[in-house]
Order: C-alpha cells, then sequence, then structure tokens
C-alpha cells in the first residue's frame, strides 16, 4: 500500500467581514447551503456539533449507490479567526484519507481573506486523489463565496 502526503491552501478574498464569513461555519443551517454534493444524493446522517471537541458527519448514498462518509473533530475554534478540524473521508466503509483542515480569516479592508489549508495523508489514489480533493474543496469555498456575496454558485465540473 501506497501512502500520499500533500499540503494545500485555497485562498479567497470576499467582500465581507470576517463575523458573516465565520458564522457560514458555525451553524448546521448555514454550512448546508454551501457544504453540499454537487448532485442528488440521499443524506444518511448529518450531526453537527460546532466546539472544541464537537464531531461533525455527512454521509450520503450517491446515485450510483456508493456511500460517502465525512466524520470530522473540531480541535480549535477561535471565534472569527480560526478553524481547526481534523476529518476522515470514507467510500463505501474504505477509509479515503485524513487531514487537518486549517480555516484562518483574516480582515482585509472592509472583508476577509480566507485561508483554507489541508494537510493530508491519503491512502488509495496517489496524486490523483490529491488533485481531486483540492478540486472538490475548492468548489465548496466557492460555493461559500458566492452564498455570502449573493451570485450564483458555479456547477461542479
Amino acid at each position: 500500500m501506497t501512502v500520499t502526503y500533500a499540503t494545500f491552501t485555497i485562498e479567497r478574498v470576499l467582500k465581507a467581514p470576517p463575523a458573516r464569513v465565520f458564522a457560514a461555519y458555525s451553524s448546521l443551517e448555514a454550512k448546508m447551503a454551501w457544504f453540499k454534493a454537487p448532485s442528488d444524493i440521499v443524506t444518511l446522517s448529518r450531526d453537527f456539533d460546532f466546539r472544541v471537541g464537537g464531531k461533525e458527519r455527512f454521509h450520503a448514498r450517491w446515485p450510483s449507490g456508493m456511500e460517502s462518509d465525512f466524520q470530522a473533530v473540531y480541535h480549535d475554534i477561535i471565534q472569527n479567526e480560526r478553524i481547526v478540524l481534523v476529518y476522515d473521508l470514507f467510500h463505501d466503509a474504505e477509509k479515503l484519507s485524513v487531514s487537518l483542515q486549517t480555516i484562518e480569516l483574516r480582515p482585509e479592508g472592509t472583508g476577509t481573506r480566507l485561508l483554507h489549508t489541508e494537510q493530508g495523508v491519503y491512502f488509495s489514489g496517489g496524486q490523483e486523489a490529491v488533485q481531486g480533493r483540492e478540486h472538490g474543496t475548492a468548489w465548496h469555498v466557492d460555493n461559500l463565496v458566492a452564498l455570502i456575496e449573493g451570485h450564483e454558485p458555479r456547477a461542479m465540473s
């Protein structure tokens, strides 16, 4: 078995203050608006406990029948500044990866510079899995930007 290690950062400047961006991460209702699947799915479980030590889970069945399962634990939360979590990602009960995710919110003028950094270990798929994760994560972050700035999100390509 080959293990692949990778780090990537997605950076965006949003036309909203850090408190508004932080709010999009801090409740299930807000997060569901942008952290979602790019196609029709059946949600099997969606849990959200946004606090240090709290857990988040998004378990779903895709039209193909495949099940994806995102399981996270929050390790550090500084209101309007930083969120750190560790998540495991599974497809059909096979663990694909473990990632450390850090979200930084930095004031920039009247807006916010968002830095989303992931440090991951991928158990299958090699560099292709890393590229797919970065692409999918950028799509989620762009959904967040669209939601906050009031424009249509881009389709998953």
